[in-house]
């Protein structure tokens, strides 16, 4: 079972910054590492990640400084910053600055922490459900961070019953992710759009950081299914 903390606001350990309720509260999930499964919940303006227990983000092991890394909400976007000069990881780019926009990865030590915002928007759901009415393929998904079941990386998705995404190897997609579930999601063609909707997976499925149970997809999204992400790409063929 997942662990939930909220991150309460310290004035003696976050970064200097308004220190007020935001319009768009955050999360990280902690996906590898001796926290996984942890989500730390962000409802304030700042918070630090850092292994002294004072806070908002507690790590431990090695390679976490007391004091590591900041973020903050502050020009209606969130950033990351670090505090130690050597850098934070985030999608596997060292960085001592960065504006997020939802579904970059950090690795801080041993730990690899999924960030994901809450607008508090509805999810993008289709309207009409009837039958499709397009041929050929509407969309490439092709897996940009993780591993595979074999050797299909990439599914075209075309009109039909829909394609799933999980980490058995019946999927049409099968990813080596143990924080996937086994049917975890699916992709069919609706009204001319591919539409991804979650299987009631344990972890959920995120489209450009934010969790979603049905939403219409776009070429450029990014879908994050535990921490193998997708992109979503122009099909190649129609």
């Amino acid at each position: 079972m997942n662990e939930n903390r909220e991150v309460p606001l310290s004035d003696g350990n976050a970064p200097s910054g308004n220190e007020t309720s935001i319009p768009q509260q955050a999360q990280l999930m902690a996906i590898q590492g001796p926290l996984v499964g942890t989500c730390f919940s962000i409802t304030s303006a700042v918070a630090v990640i850092g292994s002294a227990q004072e806070v908002q983000i507690p790590l431990s092991g090695s390679g976490v400084q007391p004091r590591h890394a900041g973020l903050k909400w502050t020009g209606g976007t969130w950033e990351i910053f670090d505090l130690t000069g050597d850098q934070v990881h985030v999608n596997d780019i060292p960085t001592t600055h960065r504006i997020l926009g939802g579904g970059e990865i950090f690795r801080i030590g041993d730990h690899e922490l999924h960030f994901t915002i809450e607008t508090g928007q509805k999810d993008d759901t289709p309207t009409h459900v009837s039958s499709p009415r397009v041929t050929g393929a509407v969309l490439s998904i092709e897996v940009e961070r993780g591993k595979v079941l074999g050797v299909n990386e990439k599914i075209e998705i075309e009109v039909g019953p829909g394609y799933t995404i999980g980490r058995t190897p019946d999927n049409d997609l099968a990813i080596r992710d143990p924080l996937a579930s086994r049917r975890h999601c699916r992709i069919e063609v609706i009204e001319d759009d591919a539409v991804l909707t979650d299987l009631g997976s344990l972890n959920g499925t995120h489209l450009e950081g934010r969790a979603v149970h049905q939403a219409t997809l776009r070429a450029g999204d990014l879908i994050v299914v535990g921490k193998t992400a997708l992109r979503c790409l122009r099909a190649t063929r129609s």
